[in-house]
């Protein structure tokens, strides 16, 4: 996909994109999905805020990703969260596409 394409991505279609390339390469992917309540949308959650929108697992591997478009930029409790994780957390943008693949491929 050309750099132009990326650019226009939402985070949905984005999440959607990588879901699919790490299934592709036969990994457990979970993602948990926001519901909109009457204060908004919320992510039902017992813990701490900010958890990785993809957790995907292959071969005692468990790669945690907070995802994000255009000039989002990540939470304080999403940035505590991937420095936790350690080196398999990762902050993706479309950008990022190539590291996305070596990962899932099992290349890094």
């Amino acid at each position: 996909m050309g750099r132009r394409g990326f650019s226009r991505l939402t985070e949905s279609q984005f999440r959607g994109q990588v879901i699919r390339l790490a299934i592709l390469y036969g990994w457990q992917v979970c993602h948990f999905r926001p519901a909109r309540t009457a204060r908004g949308w919320r992510t039902a959650i017992q813990g701490h805020a900010g958890a990785p929108d993809i957790i995907a697992a292959r071969n005692g591997r468990v790669v945690g990703a907070e995802l994000k478009v255009g000039n989002n930029k990540p939470t304080e409790d999403q940035v505590l969260w991937l420095h936790h994780w350690g080196a398999d957390g990762y902050l993706w943008y479309p950008s990022d596409w190539q590291q996305i693949e070596d990962v899932f491929s099992g290349r890094k």
